[in-house]
């Protein structure tokens, strides 16, 4: 019984074996490609006639089919034939001349047909106007099946198999914009770099040229911007709406003014720029405008600009070199974030003053909100994060809210970590800081915020954080460096600075904390501000706090407050001595002995030591005040230091300030150092 079972199904499968074998499957009953044969090539989504702007491009999808099957894989060669543009025109009675060969590109030339398919692999054609000729002419681009390579019988049918494209760049209006009349409801449109670099040509005098934004746009390889608005009458306004793309790799090295806009009258906004470069040679510069603004009124606007990456190649000693505007009047500068290097290009050391992240020079009426820079700058004098140089000017002066952490170099005096000189009758500072180290190379005046300062000032919630070094020169503070020799009340408050203070050459002295110096200035007050990076000098007069605050002579009455503020320094000392008879102090220096100052307190172990043996120990001082002023017994030869009170032992710089009653709702006090809110 189960030998015949066996055997039943081994006759069974036999059966089937035969079976399958004579089966005829569906594809062996195509009808095979023989011959002849037809191949169509198609092109997706295609034009009657192309028409491309340059420097546009456009691509398409390509593929092969066939009217029958074959049984073995054919590989398809595709290509253009100019021989059979002639044809052509010779069938439709035309006079087309073939499609410049860089003017069009296959990602592949060769399309695989699969055996049993009628349908081809695809390639993209790219279609690039930018290497059409510029005549409004269209051409011809023939695209043919040049070869077939597989074992099936094949043969080509010359009519089918080529897929002819009508092709033109399309010219410029005489304005440079394809669309948009440069008015304010029509602006013109920017798409690409021909229309960019329209933009100077555009410019009207007497007029203001509205432009728009449609598209990022990369500038490279362009290298002929000759900035609009560079001369008087400075009349050619502009606003410019970058709608929030980018400008890639603009690049400018104009022999005058070399920037966006010569001088900006108008508004630039809501635009990045990516990697842009400016060539200088002794003239005035910046990104958006050498110029903005002018002396007899016309305002600019600055506004949501970004800038990655920039370089600014400085050669020569001009004036007036920003990382936006070199030279600011009446310009409201708003939410722009640069980064910049601004470098002596040929490392000679002959380099401009007035160098900044934001703007070189300003005059008043200009305002500074929401403005952060990084990156680095080496100016000759008067160099800052923010702001190089604020003139002599009647109208106020406003930073807010603004940041840098630019390291700073000047090859002399007035340098700081936001601003480098402030000449303004009227400065505001509030709610700013700078983190960047900030260096003299042969001079005086640093600051870690400001290098240097004159007239009515309020500086409110501000900070720095980076270290102060000069080789040589005096009047250096962590936060400013030089208040002095102009009258007016100022205030100083809710301040501090964390940065070491070195002064390098035999020659330097007073350096401070937080301010080096204020001399000849009358109603300037200090409050509730702290100090603790470390003071360092090879000659005399350095202070926790203040190195000076004096007058012409230490009788007369400046008027100066120190107030509820903390020297926190680990370190105030001159450690090679100098023969000289000036003195040291954990808190001020040199003090006038009128000022008033009132509940000032050090560090508990502060190394103290002045080197010239002249500065004994330090010691409490009481409040000074008019009714109680310093005392002769308090004096160090011909001056006399202020050394506050010690904190208590085991005390920290927010425990102590909490003792003082500094506001909660402005200062945190929760960590060992405060820091403001």
């Amino acid at each position: 019984m189960k030998t015949y079972r066996i055997l039943a199904l081994i006759g069974l499968t036999a059966l089937m074996a035969v079976s399958c074998f004579n089966q005829e499957y569906d594809y062996e009953k195509k009808v095979k490609i023989d011959t002849p044969a037809n191949f169509t090539i198609s092109v997706d989504s295609m034009e009657d006639t192309v028409v491309l702007m340059s420097p546009r491009t456009k691509s398409y999808t390509v593929k092969v089919t066939a009217s029958s099957v074959a049984d073995d894989l054919l590989t398809l060669t595709i290509g253009s034939d100019p021989s059979k543009v002639a044809a052509y025109n010779r069938s439709h009675g035309t006079s087309f001349e073939a499609v410049p060969g860089d003017a069009f590109s296959l990602t592949k030339d060769q399309l695989l047909l699969p055996r049993y398919n009628k349908v081809s692999s695809t390639t993209i054609l790219t279609l690039n106007s930018a290497a059409m000729p510029d005549d409004n002419t269209a051409r011809i681009l023939p695209l043919t099946i040049t070869k077939i390579e597989g074992s099936s019988p094949t043969s080509l049918s010359q009519a089918d198999s080529t897929f002819y494209i009508l092709f033109r760049r399309k010219g410029l209006p005489a304005s440079g914009f394809e669309l948009g009349t440069g008015t304010e409801a029509d602006p013109y449109i920017i798409r690409n770099q021909t229309e960019l670099a329209c933009v100077p040509r555009a410019m009207k005098s007497g007029q203001k040229t509205y432009f728009k934004m449609d598209a990022d746009v990369d500038m490279n390889g362009y290298e002929d911007w000759i900035p609009a608005n560079a001369a008087s009458p400075y009349d050619m306004a502009i606003d410019f709406d970058g709608a929030g793309h980018k400008i890639s790799n603009f690049f400018c090295n104009a022999d005058a003014w070399p920037s966006f806009v010569g001088c900006l009258v108008g508004s630039i906004h809501d635009v990045t720029f990516e990697k842009p470069v400016l060539d200088v040679n002794g003239t005035p510069a910046g990104l958006l405008g050498a110029l903005a603004g002018t002396a007899d009124g016309a305002e600019a606007e600055v506004k949501n600009v970004t800038v990655n990456g920039m370089k600014i190649n400085v050669i020569g000693t001009s004036e007036g070199v920003g990382g936006l505007i070199g030279t600011a009047y009446n310009t409201t500068f708003s939410n722009v974030k640069v980064e910049t290097d601004i470098l002596d290009a040929d490392d000679d050391h002959k380099v401009p003053s007035s160098i900044a992240g934001v703007s070189g020079v300003v005059y008043g009426g200009c305002f500074f909100t929401g403005c952060e820079t990084k990156g680095s700058l080496h100016a000759n004098q008067r160099g800052g994060g923010i702001i190089g140089y604020i003139r002599d000017t009647a109208e106020d002066i406003k930073v807010e809210k603004c940041s840098s952490s630019m390291t700073i170099v000047t090859e002399s005096q007035n340098a700081g970590g936001l601003i480098g000189l402030a000449y303004a009758p009227k400065l505001t500072v509030t709610d700013s800081h700078a983190t960047g180290d900030v260096t003299t190379l042969a001079s005086h005046y640093a600051g870690g915020l400001i290098g240097s300062m004159n007239g009515t000032s309020t500086i409110q919630r501000c900070y720095a954080t980076g270290n102060i070094t000069c080789n040589g020169g005096n009047h250096n503070g962590g936060l400013i460096g030089n208040a002095a020799r102009t009258t007016g009340d100022s205030l100083i408050e809710d301040c501090y600075a964390t940065g070491n203070v070195t002064l390098k050459a035999s020659n330097g002295r007073m350096a401070g904390g937080l301010i080096g110096v204020i001399e000849n200035k009358t109603g300037i007050t200090v409050r509730r501000c702290y100090a603790s990076g470390d003071i360092k000098s090879e000659y005399s007069v350095i202070g926790g706090l203040i190195a000076f605050a004096k007058s012409s002579t230490l009788t007369d009455d400046i008027n100066f407050t120190l107030e509820q503020s903390i020297a926190w320094n680990k370190t105030i000392t001159c450690p090679t001595g100098s023969p000289t008879t000036w003195s040291s102090g954990a808190v001020i220096a040199v003090s006038n002995v009128y000022n008033t100052l009132t509940d000032n307190y050090r560090r508990p172990d502060m190394e103290f030591a002045d080197g010239s043996e002249v500065t004994p120990s330090i010691f409490d001082s009481p409040n000074v005040s008019a009714a109680a002023p310093l005392k002769d017994a308090l004096k160090v030869k011909n001056y006399y230091p202020y050394h506050g009170l010690a904190a208590p032992a085991g005390s920290t710089i927010s425990s102590v300030a909490k003792s003082l009653g500094w506001p909660e709702d402005v200062w945190d006090l929760s960590g060992d150092a405060p820091k403001l809110k």
